[in-house]
């Protein structure tokens, strides 16, 4: 293991104190250590997240590109969109519970 050095604000090392203190960890060592795998868990997060958003993005592209968008102007439109979008989910719930009450009954 490599040793490192490094300097902290007055924030941060009293952070560190308490952590060791109310005996959650053992020693600084320890904290930041804890600290750095947590970023990386968030790193990795935001990566995944960014791949789903460009995936989707290139997807929505393609649909464009072939024509396959729905061009929505006005409230009116947008209302209606959104009562088929409606319709349509409540005609899948509907399905969905006919499914659950067979597979009991």
């Amino acid at each position: 293991m490599s040793g490192r050095n490094f300097s902290l604000t007055e924030h941060l090392s009293d952070f560190v104190d308490d952590q060791v203190s109310t005996g959650r960890h053992q020693n600084a060592s320890e904290v930041v250590r804890e600290a750095l795998r947590r970023y990386e868990d968030d790193i990795e997060a935001e990566r995944a997240s960014i791949a789903v958003i460009e995936e989707v993005a290139a997807r929505g592209m393609a649909a464009i590109a072939r024509g396959d968008f729905i061009s929505v102007e006005g409230t009116e439109d947008a209302r209606k969109l959104m009562q088929k979008f409606n319709a349509r989910a409540a005609k899948r719930a509907q399905e969905r519970s006919r499914t659950a009450k067979a597979k009991r009954g």
